[in-house]
């Protein structure tokens, strides 16, 4: 590889020596096909006959997938313009030049404001990252994510659920305590402004919550401290810890029945990561541009927006769209950057993702305690079969009833060893007995299907 190529690989500006040229403009069969994509996001009810008919490469994802894949192949891989039914892009297709693109936009100070696009076209404005790390103390995060993980479990509904709300006030508080110290734990004011601040859409609101998040802030800036600076990345820090904890923890719970036997600790990471990789909390991100700016041979105009579609470029690096069904093994990957649309390191991202994983650990550690142990028999892992999770995602509910189906498979296997036992040899009545528990036996064997498959519809 050579010099100039291998600068182009990482994404970097790359002199070669030539004016750079603009981006290629999609056909208008691509914008058709890609707007197509970004619509049908919004239709869940259509992936249904696929899920019916076990057809997977029918459902939203996989065919987006496919046609991003198209459109990368027709474009060689290269950033293009697309006129979308969203807005118009310059939209990178792979990970790298996302990637390379808003790093290099950062590092000219050529980019304005991140919008959340979400699968109605909502745009929200993003509060931006902000460099200044905290000194990271997993002991004080363990310690404060289990006291929080008590308060849950101490208010439980009588069949074991988590209440919805419930869920997100205790949320809220551990990311309050985490991020502006034990004095906030009780100041709910600053999670609503936070909450009306991340659903702002119109610059003028941002700039206005954001103005009344700042003042809320101003009491737990540190002394010593540079205040602006310190109160900015406070409220970044404050959005993205309670993005992790009240979107990424309940969805990393519902899977920990997925996760292999390991260590508390390493199975809460493991769901941790899997949420992020499967539920991204940021699928998409707009990056306005408003000074050109210079990557590899392009030259990016201002006026342009960026889209980085993160879970489709997940999908599109990884080859096909991840299979919810498949197990939690491998090394799990470090996706804290999900939390967050900087192409940086960001301390605030490292501190979500910890803080979700210490939560869950401590929540999976207390639930495991609870399991009533049978001497001689199998038992199914508590955190697949407690009830749901404060009305959690499709991947909870997919959890559940594959839960359901394991735990009847179970049971119909039980039941044909009662009747294999020669005690039913004996007379006619013992044979009915026999008869009675093969057919309760397969009765379980059908539900158990049914779960299986039911838990197959919610995870594609």
């Amino acid at each position: 590889m050579t010099a100039m190529n291998a600068m182009n690989a990482t994404g970097t500006d790359t002199d070669t020596g030539t004016a750079p040229d603009r981006p290629a403009t999609a056909w208008p069969l691509e914008n058709v096909l890609v707007s197509a994509a970004l619509a049908a996001q919004r239709v869940s009810w259509i992936d249904a006959p696929a899920r019916a008919f076990g057809l997977k490469p029918f459902t939203r994802r996989e065919l987006t997938r496919q046609v991003l894949a198209q459109v990368r192949r027709a474009r060689s891989g290269r950033p293009t313009r697309m006129a979308t039914a969203f807005g118009a892009f310059l939209m990178p297709f792979s990970g790298a030049d996302a990637d390379g693109l808003v790093r290099r936009g950062e590092e000219a100070g050529a980019l304005g404001t991140v919008h959340v696009l979400d699968a109605e076209g909502r745009r929200t404005i993003l509060i931006p990252h902000v460099a200044p790390p905290p000194t990271l103390d997993p002991v004080a995060v363990r310690s404060a994510a289990t006291a929080a993980a008590a308060e849950l479990l101490a208010a439980r509904q009588p069949d074991g659920s988590f209440d919805r709300d419930g869920w997100k006030d205790a949320a809220r508080r551990l990311a309050r305590v985490l991020v502006l110290g034990a004095e906030a734990a009780q100041d709910t004011l600053v999670s609503e402004i936070l909450q009306a601040v991340t659903r702002s859409a119109n610059p003028a609101e941002h700039e206005a919550r954001g103005a009344a998040l700042n003042r809320r802030i101003d009491p737990y800036v540190p002394e010593r401290a540079d205040a602006g600076t310190a109160r900015d990345y406070l409220a970044h820090a404050l959005d993205v810890v309670t993005r992790a904890l009240t979107e990424v923890a309940p969805e990393a719970f519902a899977l920990l029945a997925e996760a292999p036997p390991l260590p508390a600790g390493e199975r809460a990471e493991r769901s941790v990561a899997e949420a992020l990789r499967r539920r991204p909390p940021l699928p998409a991100t707009v990056h306005a541009v408003v000074e050109p700016f210079r990557w590899q041979d392009l030259t990016v105009g201002a006026g342009t927006e960026i889209l980085c579609a993160t879970a489709w470029l997940r999908d599109l690096d990884e080859g096909s769209a991840p299979d919810p069904t498949d197990p939690l093994d491998g090394p799990a990957p470090d996706l804290s950057a999900e939390l967050c649309a900087a192409r940086v390191p960001c301390a605030a991202a490292d501190l979500g993702a910890l803080a979700a994983a210490e939560l869950v650990r401590a929540l999976a550690a207390a639930a495991d305690r609870d399991v009533p142990t049978d001497v001689g028999t199998r038992e199914t892992p508590h955190a697949a079969r407690t009830s749901p999770v404060m009305g959690a995602g499709p991947a909870h509910y997919a959890a559940l009833a594959a839960a359901g189906a394991r735990s009847l498979e179970e049971h119909a296997r039980r039941l044909a060893d009662c009747a294999q036992q020669p005690g039913w040899n004996h007379d006619a009545f013992g044979e009915r007995c026999r008869m009675t528990l093969l057919a309760h036996a397969e009765r379980c064997a059908t539900a158990a299907s049914d779960a299986r498959r039911a838990a197959e519809w919610l995870t594609n």
